[in-house]
């Protein structure tokens, strides 16, 4: 009886892609209506049926059966990507999560369509520009951020564009205008006399 090797490695190197594929194929994604399971927090983790959670819950609008919300959870964690949105349909917020800590860059928007705020994130905490905006588009906050401490210019301003407070930090110290005093604007007190 003779075996030919060739037609045996090439058996087995087939069932060894075959078996690497099928395992690299993504599994679908379990999805749960929020309103309608038992999920909680119980120590840090979202469980279902008290058993830890992996997969996507969502939230409709009871009157228009629109979706309100998706959320993504591994082993009970926050991860992946995160959407809200308004009644209309219209997405209110956009986050990504990596095994439980915020990460990336988070926005938001009014429901008239213009933006609300754009932070960034690394592990959990606030890092770059986080600026946020009015209803009417106007900037009214822009802070700089390192590993979740303001580092750099920061600046808030009113709804009409003039600068409410404006500062430098640098080393853990604040320099320049830090706002208001006697709910009068420190600008408006020296330049007024």
């Amino acid at each position: 009886m003779e075996v030919d090797f060739t037609e045996v490695r090439v058996l087995f190197l087939s069932s060894i892609l075959a078996s690497s594929f099928l395992s690299c194929q993504p599994k679908e994604e379990m999805m749960v209506n929020a309103t309608q399971a038992k999920v909680a927090w119980v120590a840090g983790r979202m469980t279902l049926n008290n058993e830890v959670f992996s997969g996507a819950l969502f939230q409709i609008y009871p009157n228009t059966k629109d979706t309100a919300s998706v959320e993504h959870y591994v082993q009970g964690l926050e991860d992946g990507i995160w959407r809200k949105y308004y009644p209309s349909g219209q997405l209110y917020e956009i986050r990504a999560y990596d095994h439980g800590k915020k990460t990336g860059t988070y926005e938001a928007w009014w429901e008239n369509g213009k933006r609300m705020r754009v932070f960034e994130f690394d592990n959990d905490e606030y890092q770059g520009v986080c600026r946020e905006w009015n209803i009417e588009g106007q900037l009214i906050r822009e802070m700089h951020y390192e590993k979740g401490h303001e580092q750099g210019a920061q600046k808030m301003f009113y709804d009409n564009g003039k600068i409410r407070s404006n500062y430098l930090v640098l080393d853990g110290r604040r320099y320049g205008l830090l706002g208001t005093k006697n709910c009068r604007n420190i600008s408006e007190k020296v330049f007024s006399n």
